[in-house]
């Protein structure tokens, strides 16, 4: 199965398609997955932001009768955080819940994320987030990830 592929531009801080010979570029669909799964905003509970803030989501979550599917992440909500230990635990937290769909939709026997501050720039954190599908693992590495949100 393949899907288009999408591509971080330092530059712009987002991510893109490219366009080759005419064509968009094409992957194996996983890493598209998880990149919308992590950066596409999942709607908040009134809980976790202030009163009178937007709660956001996908307008397509509205379908879900149960309200059980949602897409997106809620890493946006860690965006003026302060980078803590705790707030670090969050954010691998909140990749976990974004990426659960695909264990149990059978896409992925395991979900690994391990994210930690950079040590030369301590407003950075980089991480890498491990699928394992059978006897097949992918590593994909997210840096800066707060850039990215």
């Amino acid at each position: 199965m393949s899907d288009i592929a999408l591509h971080f531009d330092n530059t712009f801080k987002e991510y893109d398609i490219n366009v080759i010979d005419g064509d968009l570029e094409r992957c194996d669909g996983l890493e598209s997955a998880v990149i919308i799964s992590l950066f596409s905003w999942a709607r908040a509970d009134a809980s976790e932001i202030d009163p009178g803030t937007p709660q956001y989501g996908w307008w397509g979550d509205k379908i879900d009768e149960d309200g059980s599917n949602q897409l997106g992440s809620k890493l946006y909500l860690l965006k003026r955080a302060k980078i803590t230990e705790e707030t670090i635990a969050k954010a691998e937290d909140y990749i976990k819940q974004a990426l659960q769909w695909m264990i149990e939709d059978k896409g992925a026997s395991d979900i690994s994320v391990n994210l930690e501050r950079n040590s030369k720039d301590l407003n950075r954190v980089d991480g890498i987030v491990t699928i394992t599908r059978g006897n097949d693992t992918k590593n994909l590495r997210f840096n800066d990830l707060w850039a990215m949100m």
